[in-house]
């Protein structure tokens, strides 16, 4: 089953992203945008685990809570993947006050543990708004996600980790969480 750990998004969220969402189309770029209600925080992608390994996360997200207290993550500014260039990736960013770099550390660590591949990519917290499948209208795009790079979309409190499965199709990707682990 395909996994990943994540932190949900408030609606009021979702809600001000769509906004963009709905100002960035007017580049006429082929995206394929994310759904507002599937927006969230991907701490960790695991891709295909067993069931048998449900218990050692489930293990991992406990302790990785410890002695963290929940708290608010700002959504913040427009970006893509890459910097230059055609965009391949359109995001909004994400900062906080330190709880996030804690538990995306911790979780590294356990997952390292649990005999996970490391991540060769550096963390760098975003909600990814739309995938771009071709470049025809970047320029226009990328001259919209410029326009805002300083727009704020709000706070959103990190109450919990959420180990989800993902299930992919043809009309877009279904979430199920499978653990929950309060902070």
């Amino acid at each position: 089953m395909r996994t990943f750990i994540a932190v949900e998004i408030s609606p009021g969220v979702h809600k001000r992203l769509a906004e963009a969402q709905d100002r960035l189309r007017a580049a006429r770029c082929a995206v394929k945008w994310v759904k507002p209600e599937h927006m969230h925080l991907t701490l960790r992608f695991l891709g295909d685990i067993e069931d048998d390994a449900l218990g050692g996360l489930e293990q991992l997200l406990a302790a990785a809570v410890e002695e963290v207290d929940p708290f608010e993550l700002t959504v913040s500014g427009l970006g893509a993947f890459p910097e230059r260039g055609a965009p391949r990736v359109v995001w909004a960013g994400v900062q906080d006050a330190g709880g996030l770099a804690v538990l995306h550390r911790r979780i590294e660590a356990g997952v390292r543990q649990l005999g996970f591949e490391p991540d060769d990519h550096p963390f760098a917290p975003h909600l990814t708004l739309g995938r771009v499948k071709e470049p025809r209208g970047a320029d226009a795009l990328r001259a919209l996600i410029e326009a805002g790079a300083a727009t704020s979309f709000g706070s959103s409190s990190a109450r919990e980790l959420i180990l989800m499965l993902s299930i992919l199709s043809p009309s877009g990707p279904t979430y199920t969480p499978l653990r929950r682990q309060p902070l």
